[in-house]
């Protein structure tokens, strides 16, 4: 850390003015903010500058830094530094000047000239006089007045409390009252309310001004709950920033003093601080439980079986990825149209994500309700090996003719040329030899992927027009991938493979040119933290990352993790035989066979829903999407859920082709039952999406949050005005309301407080944010 950040962190407290900085001179606490002036040389060196005349070293050691830098506690015996000391006579103007800050037994602490220097005690000469040294060094500040607070106390008798010494001078010397202040309106710190313990009743007078005003509202909260009567006393007909030596001197007097005391109403209703404010928690927004009435009847039971094994993790790591992996395996073979009329077709490949920290088994419930599709990808590619041996095969009889028929064209040509037989002999040859049929090689099924270049990606998918399953443990390293400038294509490719009927054109020099029918499935994990960061980042871009890559997983789940009991049970074999026959038999349907029908061209075949169906779908479709077309939600969040027009659809032909599949279904349409399923999917997985989008939404506790940062940050410091918050326009506290919001539960909490100052004269109050002191200080 540079020397100049390091004095401004030891400052704390600071503003900036041109090419400067300017604080509250730590070595003679002045009343101005802007007594100490630092810079920066082009050196590095920093520079400080006292208006009051507190020498460099007085400043740094008041810091607790020397030449810039912090002092480590130094090991072995203290070092005796030599102090240059003065005497009083030896302070600069007159003695008038000056003001003692007493202990509590009337010895001398330190000395402060009227806004202006301040020299703490470090000893006393022979005859008894204090010995200074510039600066407070070590020395806390106290009150003044203490001797006298301490003995209206103890004589129960109310006291004074003024904004500066000069006041609390005249209380003492012109009403023969007890005079206190901490010297000046910035000097007040929390921790002089214990002083007062004991005392009856305190006055506070405030000088005619905002400062002042607010001097006294810090005060007077501070002092609640340690003092049962507390005023705040405002002296009439005074001047602007006129205090009680000023009425005083236009002829104010005792009786007139307390007669305006007398008619002061005391504060009510003031609680003291809390110890310490209760920690702000600003929560998820809650989820919906995943509910078995969701799954289809050939995957329910084995979905909670699988889940309970591992220890009762969510069962929505496992559901999730149950329909993923159903969609995938039937892909784009079939699709269904939503509408009636129009010939919008949706397919079935769908993209999941399974949210939770390491330990929440996210990663063990995929790959084991992966073992289906595995156990397809296995049969297809022994299926493949086999199929390739017999095409070696066939190549080789194919060699072998064309080899007989060229010696035969051979020996024939030597005839021809001979003038032994005509060339209509060769030509027969020759067509015998156009006739042979080079042997198609066979087509590699594949079902899924978890490691892979977009170019063997594209490979595959050219062989399997019907769709591929790419799955991946972590998707935020995924994603990342596909953040960086040089991977544009692959990110376009992806983004196509979405809608499951876009052909990607790839063109490469190595490969060629070719025409890919782009139909994915994705499924992986992702940690929370990750997550929400990437959500923020890509809904801040306005570049590629504003593309809706994100959206476009709408199976996406946050479950809640509670503590799970550990379970050592045996698999359900009959649920998961069930479950994997299911697949099978999805992996062989016929799309005719379940009645669905061919447009002219070379569309995959389709199905509609059944009339009772359709009428489900257009009513959820005309209401869904209300709640997310005003201004209120983050543009995301809306894509997000827009994308559900095609996810209730896909989910519905899924679980209606597994019903016809296992006999539940007689098909030629999706039924009323699995489109209320679907449905019912879209509402839980909604839930899921505002949690996931929840770091861009402003809930009241989320307004409370960035509302306490900033007033842990700096940003908004004790006594600020409401209305210069709201000015600012911190995101989430545009609005008096958000501000009401955020400050109502901050108050609650005990981390602020909301205060009324009435300026004598003025109409409305002005509202203004008290901070609890720990932060304050």
């Amino acid at each position: 850390m540079q020397g100049i950040d390091k004095v401004l962190e030891s400052l704390g407290d600071y503003s900036t003015r041109g090419y400067e900085y300017r604080a509250k001179c730590p070595s003679h606490q002045g009343e101005s903010d802007d007594s100490l002036a630092i810079g920066e040389s082009s050196t590095g060196k920093v520079l400080l500058h006292c208006h009051a005349g507190c020498g460099f070293e007085e400043v740094m050691e008041a810091l607790g830094l020397e030449n810039g830098r912090g002092r480590s506690k130094p090991i072995g015996p203290k070092e005796e530094k030599v102090i240059k000391t003065l005497t009083v006579e030896d302070l600069p103007g007159a003695s008038s000047e000056y003001m003692v800050f007493e202990k509590e037994d009337g010895t001398p602490h330190y000395i402060q000239r009227h806004k202006g220097s301040v020299y703490r005690v470090v000893g006393f000469d022979e005859d008894g006089d204090p010995l200074l040294a510039a600066g407070l060094g070590d020395v806390e500040p106290i009150l003044f007045g203490l001797p006298k607070l301490r003995e209206a106390i103890e004589n129960g008798e109310p006291m004074i409390h003024t904004e500066g010494c000069k006041d609390a001078i005249t209380a003492q010397d012109k009403l023969d009252m007890a005079g206190v202040t901490s010297g000046g309106c910035k000097s007040w710190k929390s921790r002089f309310a214990q002083d007062y313990v004991g005392a009856s009743e305190v006055w506070i007078i405030p000088d005619n001004d905002d400062e002042g005003r607010d001097y006294a509202q810090d005060v007077a909260q501070d002092l609640a709950g340690i003092v049962p009567i507390i005023k705040i006393v405002d002296l009439p007909d005074l001047e602007p920033k006129g205090d009680l030596t000023d009425w005083i001197d236009a002829g104010g007097t005792l009786e007139e003093f307390l007669e305006i005391v007398e008619g002061t109403p005391a504060l009510e209703n003031m609680d003291p601080w809390p110890e310490k404010p209760t920690k702000l928690k600003v929560g998820l927004p809650p989820v919906e439980q995943f509910d078995r009435d969701l799954l289809p009847e050939p995957l329910e039971g084995w979905v909670l079986n699988v889940a309970e094994m591992m220890d009762n993790a969510p069962p929505d790591y496992v559901a999730i990825s149950a329909a993923v992996e159903g969609g995938a395996i039937l892909g784009r073979r079939m699709g269904i149209r939503p509408k009636e009329k129009a010939d919008w077709t949706v397919y079935t490949n769908l993209w999941g994500a399974l949210v939770g920290p390491p330990t929440s088994l996210k990663s063990p419930a995929m790959l084991s309700t992966l073992k289906p599709i595995n156990m397809l990808g296995a049969k297809a590619d022994e299926k493949y090996s086999e199929a390739m041996k017999q095409h070696k095969m066939d190549l080789m009889v194919v060699e072998a003719e064309k080899l007989a028929l060229e010696k035969i064209l051979k020996d024939q040509a030597k005839e021809v040329a001979a003038g032994e037989t005509p060339r209509s002999n060769m030509d027969a040859t020759k067509e015998r030899f156009e006739q042979i049929e080079e042997p198609e090689e066979p087509i590699h099924r594949r079902f899924h992927t978890n490691d892979t270049t977009v170019e063997e990606l594209g490979e595959n998918l050219v062989n399997n027009p019907n769709g591929i399953l790419l799955y991946r443990d972590e998707l935020m390293g995924w994603l990342r991938t596909l953040d960086k400038p040089d991977r544009g294509s692959d990110r376009a490719f992806f983004i196509e493979g979405w809608s499951g009927d876009v052909e990607h054109l790839l063109d490469r020099v190595t490969r060629g040119y070719k025409r890919i029918p782009v139909c994915l499935s994705i499924l992986g994990g992702i940690q929370p933290g990750p997550l929400i960061r990437y959500v923020g980042e890509a809904m801040e871009d306005e570049g590629e990352r504003a593309d809706g890559l994100l959206q476009r997983f709408q199976l996406l789940v946050w479950p809640d993790h509670r503590d799970r009991k550990r379970t050592d049970i045996p698999p359900d074999k009959a649920a998961r035989n069930q479950a994997h026959e299911a697949y099978e038999k999805l992996a062989e349907l016929d799309p005719e066979e379940f009645g669905a029908v061919y447009d002219d061209g070379n569309d995959p075949p389709y199905v509609h829903f059944s009339p009772e169906a359709q009428q489900v779908y257009n009513d959820w479709y005309d209401t869904y999407e209300a709640a997310y077309r005003t201004e209120d939600p983050p543009p995301a969040l809306q894509a997000h859920i827009g994308k559900y027009r095609s996810l209730l659809p896909s989910l519905a032909l899924v679980f209606e082709a597994m019903d016809f599949v296992t006999s539940r279904s007689e098909g030629g349409s999706v039924g009323v039952e699995n489109t209320l399923r679907a449905a019912g999917w879209c509402s839980y997985l909604e839930s899921h999406a505002l949690r996931v989008y929840s770091p861009l939404m402003f809930s009241p506790e989320r307004r409370a949050g960035v509302l306490l940062e900033k007033i842990q940050r700096g940003e908004v410091r004790n006594g600020t005005k409401i209305r210069d918050i709201r000015r600012r326009s911190f995101p989430g506290l545009e609005t008096i309301e958000h501000l009401r919001q955020a400050s109502e539960i901050l108050e609650d909490l005990g981390w602020v407080r909301k205060v009324a100052v009435k300026q004598p004269g003025r109409g409305r109050p002005t509202e203004k944010f008290l901070i609890h002191p720990e932060e304050r200080e």
